[in-house]
């Protein structure tokens, strides 16, 4: 289950891992499709950055903050951690309010 996505577009997305070990495809940014493998049941998130997994953690404030650093490596400008008075979430997007 995707919980967060970068929203200018680039491929780093925060998963939930909702299902260990189940196969899904997926677009990415290209338009190209790729299978991904959810990891075992470990981990609650796995941050996924260019079609791989990063990072798994069982804290969502240390995956977001990963999430974060990913998303500056990348260019874009992140909103940076989600912070409920200012944001809002628009297709697993965070927008300003």
């Amino acid at each position: 289950m995707i919980v967060r996505r970068c929203a200018q577009d680039y491929d780093v997305v925060i998963h939930k891992n909702t299902k260990p070990k189940m196969v899904k495809s997926i677009r990415m940014a290209d338009g190209s499709m790729q299978s991904l493998t959810y990891p075992s049941d470990a981990k609650d998130y796995f941050l996924l950055v260019d079609g791989e997994i990063v990072q798994r953690s069982d804290s969502f404030a240390t995956i977001e903050t990963a999430y974060v650093k990913a998303c500056e490596a990348k260019g874009c400008d992140s909103h940076g951690r989600i912070d409920i008075f200012k944001h809002k979430i628009v297709n697993n997007k965070v927008v300003d309010r």
